[in-house]
Formats: C-alpha cells, structure tokens, sequence
C-alpha cells in the first residue's frame, strides 16, 4: 500500500485557491493509498472503469465506472484496488476559489463522503471526463495561462457534478440524460423512438414521463432548445441564417424562418438587427 500522508502538495499549512496536483492513475490490486488524518485540501475523483473501494471507519464504498467521490478537508479516509480489480480513475488535490464553495454544499454521508453516481453511459459523465482530462493536461503546463484553464476545467467538473446532484433529487436521471443530449446533439434529427431505446423506456412510456418531468411534450422541447440556441447564434456570431438553421437541426431554412418567427415575433434577420442595435459598440 502506498502511504501519502507526507506528500507536501497535500500538507501543507496554506494554499492559495487552486489545483494542487492532479493525474491519472490505472492500478491492479495492491494500491492504496491512507490518510488517517485526511488532508488540508479538497480530494476529488473520477472512476473511468473497473472498481475502487473506500473504507472510512471501518465501512467500506465501492466504486464503479462513472462514481465521483469527494472528500473534504480533514476527512480520515483510506482506498484502493479490490482483489481481482483494476481500478482506472482521475484524480484532483485542490483548494477552492470562494464562488465554488456553494457548490460543495451537496451533503455529506455520516461518514463525511460525497458521493454521486453519474452512471458510466450518461452524457453528463461524457462532458465530466472530458473536463478532468483537460483539467490533468492543463495542470502540467507551466505558466499563468496553463493554470487558469486547469482552474476553468476544474470549475466545469464541479458544475456539472453540482448541477447533476441537484436534478437527481427530484428529476427522473433518465430525462435529464435525454436534455443533455439533445443539448448537444441539436443538429441530428430526432425521434421518439431512438430517444426512448436510449434510456431503456418504451416510446409511449417515454413520452409520458418526459411531460410529466419537464411540462412540454419530447418535440416541444427539442423545438425550443433548437430555436433558443439559433438566438444566441444571431445575437453572436455573423453566421448566415442558412447556415444557424442546419446548425440547430433544421433542414429548411425557409421552415426554420417561419419556426422561429411564431416563438419570438419577429424573423431571424430582424431578431439579429434589433440585439445588434441593442448593444453598444455595435
């Protein structure tokens, strides 16, 4: 077992806001690392695959793909590879900047442990690890840039862990999956039918508990993220309207022009005239 409780990244006195240190670590059975006095930092990590354990007070979590565990300063904790494992996971030492203290507030078990399972298909585990692989790149580089865009990529892991945390205490995880993806997925076609084989539901089940999550039907929905996402493309960038329209999903840009005119009164060309006269400098 590997013993880190004299690492001086993690112990010492003061730090300003910040990664301390951060890596990737793929480890078969004899890892190990215990802190019986926990450290003076923030300790976050990822599972990519296989299986880890922690064991605070003699309980002992497993944890699989897509399972972020998050430890708070002065948190006893030991973990490591189970027999038979080979735990792939990302890792983070950090202190935080003073904005992202309201988003530590997810609560703690009796043990003293954040956990939140985001499940190792979801779209926001995607974006997760995507984030903290650009969090370890970034963190290597030397400089004030390489630490700012650590410091940015390390914000977005904890928004989208904060943000899933929030939703998965009231919202069904499959319906904030299929949001996810259609945010990022605005310009395929879509389908009841492949939304629904996505998350395992029937279309007609689907359908139903997607209104009954959110208020508006499955095509209501895509309709308006397609057509907020074309608002903000007119109101910052000089993209054609052609080229908005097959950007947010719409084969026509003539269609997409008669969508977009029903929902904010006025058609792409002038929806962009009046933002662009609206702001100063422009």
């Amino acid at each position: 077992m590997v013993d880190y409780i004299n690492d001086p990244a993690i112990n010492e006195d003061r730090h300003p806001p910040g990664v301390l240190i951060s890596g990737y670590f793929t480890e078969p059975f004899g890892y190990g690392t215990y802190r019986p006095n926990g450290t003076r930092d923030w300790l976050i990590t990822l599972t990519l695959s296989g299986r880890g354990e922690y064991k605070l007070r003699n309980e002992t979590f497993p944890c699989g793909e897509g399972d972020i565990v998050l430890l708070p300063p002065g948190t006893p904790h030991h973990y490591y590879t189970p027999p038979e494992s080979c735990w792939e996971f990302v890792w983070a030492h950090f202190v935080p900047e003073s904005r992202w203290l309201e988003w530590l507030r997810i609560p703690a078990d009796e043990y003293g442990m954040i956990r939140i399972s985001l499940g190792g298909t979801s779209a926001t585990y995607e974006r997760t690890a995507g984030a903290f692989r650009r969090l370890i790149r970034e963190s290597r580089h030397t400089g004030r840039y390489g630490e700012l865009l650590s410091l940015n990529a390390l914000e977005e892991v904890l928004l989208h862990m904060t943000q899933f945390a929030a939703k998965e205490s009231h919202a069904d995880p499959r319906i904030d999956d299929t949001l996810t993806f259609l945010i990022d997925h605005l310009h395929l076609p879509h389908s009841i039918e492949g939304l629904a084989g996505r998350v395992s539901l029937s279309p007609s089940r689907f359908s139903h508990l997607f209104k009954e999550q959110t208020g508006d039907s499955v095509m209501e929905t895509l309709l308006k993220l397609r057509l907020k996402r074309a608002a903000r493309l007119l109101r910052h960038t000089s993209m054609l309207v052609s080229e908005i329209a097959g950007e947010v999903g719409f084969q026509s840009p003539f269609y997409f022009t008669k969508q977009f005119t029903a929902i904010y009164g006025t058609s792409p060309t002038e929806y962009r005239k009046k933002m662009n006269e609206s702001e100063p400098g422009k």
